[in-house]
């Protein structure tokens, strides 16, 4: 999983622990809040109900209470309200029918009270009672009695509505903050993935490469660092680049001399030589020959890599060049006892390329094989005919490349080491780098198949073309 879905995941488990928190918290507060909002407008009530009772004893006028007690009675919920002198007699009462009446519970209630107090009756109704003072002591009680059931419903009716607005608040601030935390977190990855990117583009040779930075936070900071060592391997592979280059022209000079020198030795032309001198002669030319061999794949490496390699792109027939080249590694293939082959289409098909290059292509790639292929074997050289592109390849029966190795095998200098051992010749570790830059100036790709033991297979892609060449 990405680094960016997992911050996203985590903000989003946050933010969802955080509004269902906070929403719970908010619901349960609300609905406190709403029981102490209703128990205090209950005291309230029985409150001024008790200052009624005192203001119809200062008066005596009973026809006070009895309205007050009446208009106590249209409230909702509403079960019954009296007032008890302090003997407990009913003054007045909802009930008419008990007024006068003194009953034992209220005795114990006028008794008892010195206070407000709740009482929850077994029959389902919540009374609340407030002692009734007149001049300093203790006259009576007002009591009024609710339906507990009505103010349970009324308040799970309340808090339901209350629940459906939390969950449609915390819904929507959900929605806001996975998509907030999406944004978040594929912001500050942004950056990463863009520093993944380039590092891989870096790791390819593409030194130039930089990336955009912004900001002056450690993100920030870290593609200032990026960008700076990218500056800094370019101006170190620049100087490797120019000295090889610089190393190569003042060899090539001094070996063509030594080589002009050999030839004249071995011809005779400097004195008689025996048959011991022409042997170490022959030997230096050969050595000579492998030394020029090496400062020319330097050279071309280091003109393809500065871009000063020059590409004479016209109509060529592959198979023409193709034909060419096996032809020349036939007496070489011979004498290894290794079939060489051209498997190629009856009709030509042209590519946009470069004749000279090319040939260096099927070079390379022919000379890798035959180095690697034991006597006995063969190396093929086909062609295909494809939609856009004619596809090209030398497959061999030789020894096989790791596919840990395949990666490394366009590198400059790199050779494969479980096979190194078992080549003919020792090489230079360009070839196949110098195939890669000339197909890729060419407009084409190479790419590589092989498995251990049983042999490897090169193969490029080149544009076709419209035009037809002028001569094979």
């Amino acid at each position: 999983m990405k680094l960016w879905v997992r911050i996203a995941w985590a903000s989003t488990f946050l933010v969802l622990m955080t509004v269902t928190t906070v929403g719970g918290l908010l619901f349960f507060a609300e609905k406190r809040q709403l029981l102490s909002s209703l128990m205090g407008q209950q005291r309230e009530s029985v409150e001024r109900f008790a200052q009624v009772c005192i203001e119809s004893t200062a008066e005596q006028n009973d026809i006070i209470l009895i309205n007050y007690v009446g208009s106590l009675a249209q409230a909702p919920g509403f079960k019954f309200a009296y007032f008890a002198d302090a003997n407990g007699k009913y003054v007045t009462h909802s009930d008419p029918s008990k007024i006068g009446i003194t009953e034992a519970d209220s005795k114990t209630k006028v008794s008892a009270l010195t206070d407000y107090t709740r009482v929850h009756n077994p029959d389902g109704v919540d009374e609340i009672i407030f002692p009734v003072i007149y001049q300093g002591r203790g006259i009576g009680i007002a009591s009024i009695g609710h339906d507990r059931g009505y103010f349970k419903e009324q308040i799970d009716k309340t808090m339901q509505s209350a629940f459906v607005r939390l969950f449609y608040i915390s819904s929507a601030v959900s929605i806001l903050g996975i998509l907030g935390s999406f944004l978040f977190a594929r912001g500050l990855t942004k950056p990463l993935a863009e520093l993944t990117r380039a590092t891989q583009v870096i790791g390819k040779g593409e030194l130039k490469h930089r990336i955009p930075v912004q900001g002056q936070d450690e993100i920030g900071a870290l593609g200032r660092a990026f960008n700076d060592m990218a500056q800094k391997l370019e101006e170190l592979d620049q100087l490797k680049s120019d000295f090889v280059s610089s190393v190569s022209h003042e060899l090539r000079s001094p070996l063509t001399a030594l080589k002009g020198f050999l030839q004249m030795f071995q011809m005779g032309l400097t004195g008689p030589i025996n048959d011991t001198q022409k042997d170490n002669i022959n030997l230096m030319l050969q050595c000579t020959d492998r030394l020029a061999k090496f400062v020319n794949n330097i050279l071309d490496v280091a003109k393809l890599e500065a871009g000063m390699m020059d590409f004479n792109l016209s109509a060529v027939d592959p198979r023409a060049v193709a034909h060419e080249i096996v032809s020349l590694f036939q007496p070489q293939a011979s004498s290894e006892k290794i079939i060489v082959t051209l498997d190629s289409p009856a009709s030509p098909s042209f590519v946009k390329a470069d004749s000279d290059k090319l040939k260096q292509v099927f070079t390379n790639l022919i000379n890798n094989a035959l180095k690697f292929t034991p006597e006995g074997g063969s190396v093929k050289v086909w062609i295909r005919d494809e939609a856009k592109t004619v596809r090209m390849g030398v497959t061999d029966t030789g020894v096989g490349i790791p596919k840990n190795e395949i990666g490394k095998l366009f590198n400059k200098f790199e050779q494969v080491k479980a096979t190194k051992e078992q080549a003919k010749a020792k090489g230079t570790g360009l070839g196949l780098a110098i195939v890669k830059q000339i197909v890729d100036g060419m407009g084409g790709k190479i790419s590589v198949e092989s498995q251990p033991g049983q042999g490897t297979t090169f193969f490029f892609h080149l544009p076709k073309t419209s035009e037809r060449a002028v001569a094979a």
